[in-house]
């Protein structure tokens, strides 16, 4: 099982079960071109207290997590999709209702309708 979200890639998570999806030590986002969510692990949601079924299909950036859709974080993940280049790793800080989390962030762009989002807690 992957312990960090720096060596994880498409391929790896497209061959995993549920199960191994939803065990991993980190979150794991997928989203399409425009922000929906197509996969949501439950240490994501553990992580933003949300429950699963209310974050998929449902956008990203607008519906589950506002903070993101900044510059900071969206416009990065557009710009890497745009750029050519699959990953990019960074800190951000997720802003809950209940408070502010510091987090690093990795995206990891396979195609233009694979855009992955890892999130774990900055330690």
């Amino acid at each position: 099982m992957f312990r960090n979200f720096e060596q994880v890639t498409s391929r790896d998570l497209s061959g995993m079960s549920a199960a191994e999806f939803d065990g991993l030590h980190f979150g794991a986002i997928r989203l399409d071109r425009h922000g929906t969510v197509k996969a949501y692990n439950d240490w994501e949601a553990a992580l933003a207290r949300r429950d699963k079924g209310t974050v998929l299909g449902k956008n990203f950036f607008t519906d589950v997590a506002p903070c993101t859709d900044v510059a900071a974080f969206r416009g990065r993940l557009d710009r890497l999709a745009l750029s050519g280049d699959k990953s990019y790793v960074f800190d951000f800080d997720f802003e809950f209702p209940w408070g502010k989390r510091k987090v690093r962030i990795r995206f990891l762009v396979e195609s233009d309708d694979e855009r992955w989002v890892f999130v774990t807690d900055v330690t």
